[in-house]
């Protein structure tokens, strides 16, 4: 129930950078569960923290968390196929070439 409710009001919101920011936190917490990583991609949960990401360059925020939500959801090998055809790959590339003092690097 939760991980639709998070979707849900990060499409709602998609301007709004806290809501982004948290939603990113949020996903990347609850996809360290095999469960929870497998119902997040069925969802278009990757496609969300993709388009968070790109909607919200400049903040940090939004780009170490949603670097955080790819990683634990790449854990899954469909969902590395996903991220890749889905263009996360540059996402992930170009945050991290914006955010070099923060932690988006790790």
């Amino acid at each position: 129930m939760g991980i639709p409710l998070v979707l849900a009001a990060m499409n709602a919101h998609k301007r709004y950078v806290d809501v982004q920011v948290e939603g990113c936190f949020v996903l990347s917490n609850l996809a360290v569960n095999d469960d929870n990583n497998r119902a997040i991609a069925a969802a278009g949960g990757i496609s969300v923290v993709l388009a968070a990401m790109k909607a919200h360059k400049r903040h940090a925020d939004v780009q170490q968390n949603g670097c955080a939500a790819l990683v634990n959801l790449a854990f899954n090998s469909a969902n590395q196929i996903e991220i890749a055809t889905t263009w996360g790959i540059p996402v992930v590339l170009a945050a991290m070439k914006a955010h070099k003092d923060v932690d988006v690097q790790e």
